[in-house]
């Protein structure tokens, strides 16, 4: 044991002690002649002891020396408990996991008398560490394999100072999470034991399924399954997609040789818009009892050919007929023109007239005529509605105007009409407004310059209204001079989730067909039309609370939620709920509500919700003091995602590699004995190096005080006071 004794001392305080040693020796030896000798040593005998503790005070002295303990010296056990765990290839028909935790548990019998041995399973998530190994071992598990995550969280809640090596007891394969040697650093050696066979075991599995971007509704469209047979020479079977037990397509594979693969190509047509989760499945496969590794559930998002934007005019004229264009210069943009009928229905070219509000369901924008025969109050609560959930409204004023009977929708964009039915006539240009060198819409797809000097060349049009906005939520982005006055002619805002953009003009059909056919310039049908159907798409940007989950989670692990709100400042002193309503097949399941916790960045709350399998939907919810700030919904699973089982052989080599590169020791668990003599070896034996402040120490303070109490005590005694 090596000790060390470190002195700072201080010329200054060394030369005082000195002088009071050499003051004390001549008086007690010379000044004092009467008194016996034997007491004048005493009285001398008591000052130097005071002088000599004052001495060791004033250099202050630190020891320092090792010192070890159990609690010093953790040794951390992590054991595999993910879903490939539960393979039986081990003699006897014994289970990976079944090994794994009867050597974790002899492990922690024999080992413990030397470290102070905690134990923890993990397989996507890691369980709770506890000294008692069977209660650590209790943990199901049954997920993927993320050992990267599992060593990061054990240094979360282990002091890595504190732990003198790592053992994980695994069959190596890692398939999800943090990179493991990323996780594991140089913080400590790690060892490792290998668990299960080298080979596949004789059956067949899917080991990938790709699913495109997108899928068009109606049309045929593939997902690519890739089979793999382990220590099988034939194999044979049917792939089947289905969909809440709707068979959407089948194919059959054949596999021949050991190790073989194939992809197949299976068709699929889906007739619902939006986020579809489908089931792949393999069939009909002899002599192949194992079942984990022959599902996999997915998610892909279905729309049809092109995104249709309606148009709700009673007349159709050039100004409309280049919003068309404009909007469908984009291919996957198509215009459907609608005319009113009655109060609250609207009728296509050809076909029936239905509510104008079922025209909303699956549009993201929509135009509307902004005039009186158009815009009726159920028509209007309507767009409210739409705006309400995210949607999109292009208003433009009817070149005849005639304003609109009072609505939701007119107190909530609070425009006041100005010279009502006095069109102003053309007008030299229009202008950029200052609002409008920060908004997409009217930057035309560039920058502030560029769009100022486009609007500037733009043909003249004639503004229909001189338009108010004082206390609208509406602000001018493009303006018209007649004389001194500035005419708003295109409005943008936010009006509750949604947005809202107003064209007050005629004649805008000038800015495609006549700049680019007449003035050789390019036209903005595009640019402005278009952009401004993008913009008005993308409200749902906008809302204040947002929701985010998982599309798919593994059958067994609660679903992770986040809901953040925009601004961070809603979220203060507010609450957040989310409500997972079943669907579908999970229609059975009931109800489930939880309160989830602030933290992390400001706004943002967290947590997790446990589900039995099927699709839910999530409706998360903000309320602060009594009143909402804003909900959010999300459509997620709860199902099999089988990538735990594409690969079933063990695999030494990751462990091997976190052990070389920590300095540690792996091995099969059918050859321990070199991790066991690495780890009762001496070298492991994490050391604190531990430090006694002398200067700080009582017990010198109390020897100093006690030696100058008692020469004190002596001299009245002995009559020298």
């Amino acid at each position: 044991m090596k000790i060390e004794l470190q002195a700072t001392p201080e010329a200054v305080a060394l030369a005082l002690i000195g002088a009071a040693i050499a003051i004390g020796l001549w008086a007690y030896l010379t000044r004092y002649p009467a008194v016996p000798a034997k007491r004048r040593g005493i009285l001398l005998a008591t000052r130097l002891l005071a002088l000599l503790a004052l001495l060791v005070a004033s250099v202050a002295p630190v020891l320092r020396y090792p010192e070890t303990s159990r609690a010093r010296n953790r040794l951390l056990v992590l054991v595999d408990h993910s879903g490939s765990m539960d393979l039986r290839d081990l003699a006897g028909g014994r289970s990976r996991r079944a090994a794994a935790d009867s050597a974790a548990l002899a492990v922690a019998h024999e080992l413990g008398g030397r470290y102070e041995v905690r134990t923890a399973s993990f397989d996507a998530a890691l369980g709770p560490y506890d000294k008692d190994a069977s209660k650590a071992l209790a943990y199901q598990g049954g997920g993927e394999t993320a050992l990267g995550d599992a060593i990061r969280f054990s240094f979360n809640r282990v002091d890595p100072d504190s732990v003198a090596a790592m053992l994980v007891l695994s069959d190596g394969v890692v398939n999800r999470g943090e990179d493991p040697e990323q996780a594991l650093g140089a913080a400590v050696p790690l060892f490792g034991l290998t668990v299960g066979r080298h080979t596949d075991p004789p059956t067949v599995g899917i080991a990938g399924v790709e699913t495109p971007p997108e899928i068009i509704l109606g049309r045929p469209t593939p997902l690519v399954v890739s089979v793999r047979q382990g220590s099988r020479q034939e194999s044979h079977g049917t792939i089947r997609v289905s969909e809440e037990g709707r068979v959407l397509g089948r194919t059959e594979f054949a596999l021949h040789g050991v190790g073989g693969s194939v992809r197949v190509s299976v068709p699929v047509t889906l007739l619902e818009r939006g986020k579809r989760f489908l089931t792949v499945d393999l069939v009909d496969v002899p002599d192949d009892p194992m079942r984990e590794n022959k599902q996999r559930l997915v998610a892909v998002l279905a729309r049809p050919a092109k995104r249709t934007i309606p148009v709700l005019a009673s007349s159709w004229d050039w100004d409309l007929r280049s919003l068309a264009r404009g909007i469908e210069e984009d291919t996957t943009r198509a215009v459907v023109r609608l005319t009113p009928s009655g109060s609250a229905q609207a009728i296509a070219p050809g076909g029936a007239p239905r509510p104008f509000s079922s025209w909303l369901e699956d549009a993201e924008a929509v135009a509307v005529r902004y005039d009186s025969g158009t815009m009726t109050p159920e028509r209007a609560d309507a767009l409210m509605r739409f705006l309400a959930r995210g949607g999109g409204v292009l208003l433009w004023i009817d070149p005849t105007p005639r304003p609109p009977v009072e609505s939701a929708l007119t107190r909530a964009l609070s425009i006041q009409w100005r010279l009502f039915g006095q069109p102003l006539g053309p007008i030299a240009s229009t202008e950029l407004a200052p609002a409008g060198r920060t908004q997409d819409v009217a930057l035309l797809s560039g920058d502030a310059a560029s769009a100022a000097s486009i609007w500037k060349d733009l043909p003249p049009i004639e503004p229909i209204l001189s338009l108010g906005t004082a206390g609208s939520p509406l602000q001018p982005i493009v303006i018209g001079r007649v004389g001194n006055e500035a005419i708003p002619i295109v409005l943008a805002g936010q009006v509750g989730k949604g947005r809202v953009v107003l064209l007050n003009a005629a004649g805008v059909y000038r800015w495609g067909i006549t700049a680019a056919g007449l003035t050789g310039k390019p036209g903005i049908e595009g640019s402005f039309f278009g952009g401004a159907e993008r913009w008005l798409a993308g409200g749902w940007e906008d809302r204040p609370v947002q929701i985010t989950a998982p599309d798919i989670t593994p059958e067994g692990r609660p679903i992770a939620i986040r809901v953040a709100t925009t601004p961070p400042a809603l979220g203060t002193g507010a609450e957040a709920t989310v409500t997972a309503h079943p669907q579908g097949a999970a229609k059975g399941a009931k109800t489930e509500t939880k309160t989830l916790t602030p933290g992390g960045p400001a706004g943002e709350f967290s947590g997790a919700l446990g589900l039995p399998p099927g699709t839910y939907m999530l409706r998360g919810r903000v309320a602060r003091a009594g009143r909402l700030v804003g909900t959010d919904s999300v459509r997620v699973a709860v199902g099999t995602q089988g990538i735990e089982y594409e690969e079933l052989a063990a695999d030494p080599t990751p462990l091997a590699r976190l052990a070389e590169r920590s300095g540690g020791t792996a091995a099969p668990l059918d050859s321990a004995g070199r991790v066991l003599d690495r780890l009762r070896s001496p070298d492991l034996v994490r050391v604190r190096l531990a430090e006694m402040d002398l200067f700080h120490n009582p017990l010198l303070f109390l020897v100093l005080i006690a030696a100058l109490t008692l020469e004190w005590s002596l001299r009245r005694k002995f009559h020298l006071m």
